[in-house]
């Protein structure tokens, strides 16, 4: 049932406007997290408990049942319960499934708890909640970034993780960290590494971007592709080698969000042409 749709449409068809604050639609967020991750704590183990109050700097506590002789964490239950800072409790969702997260069965063999059910819960509270985040995973890896247009992060970004080599991967991901937590120069120079290590990746060389750029155009010739869809390229990627340097390469640039948040998409065209075009 797509809930917040029905909801949607029940307030165009009344003209009703939502007077929901962002702090508000923030705690709706945070309590279906812990309605999701009730109990958490049980399904790790104790390794990864004990890696992650190391990690938060926490006492490390444990329950225990002296007639079963059983213990049971809440160290993670509990730090999700008391982080309201925003950024930090998406960054708090993000270690967790870096965690070891048992998968348990029932009694017909059927999965009841694992990491990737975990996972699907979380992207129904994200597309459920009215808050700047958005969520997805790539070769196990669980990312959260600031929302942009769901549009184009479905196909510019989320599907560019799905198709990048692991340099170029790497380096996706380490821009989409920077652009979330506001450090957009950062940003900005791993995304010039990722396009740098995917045209090297596609074209089997080790030569710097700049040099790419111009070997790319070469590539696209011989494969008789537009002409006028190259000088697109050509001028497009120029561009970003040229922004890259000024702004980023010598961290003496003035980069602000928008810009940050261009460049992702430009980026992401650009590679999702170079993928489809070049084996």
């Amino acid at each position: 049932m797509d809930l917040k749709g029905r909801m949607e449409n029940f307030n165009k068809r009344w003209n009703v406007t939502s007077s929901e604050s962002y702090e508000e639609a923030f705690k709706k967020f945070k309590q279906r997290i812990l309605n999701v991750f009730k109990g958490i704590d049980r399904h790790v183990t104790k390794e990864s408990v004990a890696v992650f109050c190391q990690y938060y700097g926490i006492h490390e506590e444990w329950k225990s049942n002296l007639y079963s002789g059983t213990s049971w964490s809440e160290n993670i239950a509990k730090r999700l319960i008391n982080e309201n800072d925003e950024k930090e409790f998406y960054r708090l969702i993000e270690l967790i499934f870096t965690l070891d997260i048992s998968t348990t069965q029932g009694y017909t063999r059927q999965i009841e708890y694992s990491k990737d059910l975990l996972f699907g819960e979380v992207v129904k509270m994200v597309d459920l909640s009215n808050v700047n985040v958005a969520i997805t995973a790539v070769k196990g890896e669980v990312i959260l970034y600031p929302k942009g247009e769901k549009e184009l992060d479905g196909e510019l970004v989320d599907y560019t993780l799905t198709f990048l080599n692991k340099e170029a991967g790497e380096h996706f991901i380490q821009a989409l960290q920077f652009y979330q937590t506001k450090n957009p120069v950062k940003s900005a120079e791993s995304l010039r590494r990722t396009l740098e290590e995917f045209l090297r990746f596609k074209l089997k060389n080790s030569r710097g971007l700049d040099a790419n750029i111009t070997e790319l155009q070469k590539t696209l010739k011989a494969d008789k592709r537009d002409v006028q869809v190259r000088n697109i390229i050509l001028q497009a990627f120029s561009c970003i080698d040229q922004y890259f340097n000024e702004n980023s390469k010598h961290n003496d640039g003035d980069i602000d969000e928008p810009e940050n948040e261009y460049i992702i998409y430009q980026v992401g065209l650009g590679l999702r042409y170079i993928n489809r075009v070049i084996n």
